[in-house]
């Protein structure tokens, strides 16, 4: 059963809640088998580059090795994806509690990262948009998503880091406070991650800084360093 009040405390508290089996494990394979045909194809891009983040765009300078489904790519070879990300706003404006809508940046409304096998990663960073999503086409025994909470509680002088891992399980659906978390992805050893990336903001707030695509698409060092 959903239960929408658990996800809405895992979200709030945790920053990041999980919602199993959104769809199908054969609806799955078929968009991973499309996604592999078009990256033998070279059909995408392929990021890497790594140190050239900045605190303009609230990334600590990791490595960055991917294949990248930018929006138009999304369009053009996946549709589907594109109907679940407009699907999907009712949902995640109900565990979010807030006003969500689609993006206005093309580029990036809806990205697949392909991690492939012996090191595909993603560099320590925060995003720029308000919520982020992750629909997992995979399921993988490596490369969770790590991420950093910040704790404070009264009966302990300090605050601390709270690190937490979650695994990618194909067809859930992880919904985060991306701009709330340090987080990144731990390198692959054998296996290929695939996630799909719906990026939403809230409606009065659709900040995304003019750096951030060059940098995480193209590997282009920020202009301004904060």
């Amino acid at each position: 059963m959903f239960d929408v009040n658990q996800h809405r405390h895992d979200y709030f508290y945790n920053l990041a809640t999980v919602i199993k089996g959104l769809i199908p494990d054969d609806l799955c394979d078929a968009l991973s088998a499309r996604v592999n045909s078009i990256i033998a194809a070279q059909g995408v891009d392929w990021v890497r580059h790594q140190s050239l983040g900045t605190d303009a765009v609230s990334d600590l300078g990791g490595a960055y090795n991917h294949h990248i489904f930018k929006g138009d790519d999304i369009r053009r070879h996946l549709p589907e994806l594109t109907a679940i990300y407009h699907s999907l706003v009712p949902l995640v404006s109900l565990v979010t509690h807030t006003d969500t809508v689609v993006s206005p940046y093309p580029l990036s409304d809806i990205n697949i990262k392909a991690y492939p096998p012996g090191g595909g990663t993603l560099g320590l960073h925060y995003d720029t948009n308000g919520i982020t999503v992750l629909l997992f086409l995979t399921t993988n025994q490596e490369a969770p998503l790590r991420m950093q909470i910040e704790r404070s509680h009264p009966r302990q002088k300090e605050p601390w880091i709270e690190h937490r891992r979650i695994f990618a399980t194909k067809g859930s659906l992880l919904i985060m406070q991306g701009r709330k978390t340090l987080h990144d992805s731990e390198p692959t050893v054998t296996e290929q991650k695939l996630s799909v990336v719906y990026n939403y903001y809230e409606r009065h707030d659709t900040y995304r800084h003019e750096d951030f695509d060059n940098f995480v698409y193209y590997g282009i060092q920020p202009k301004t360093l904060a």
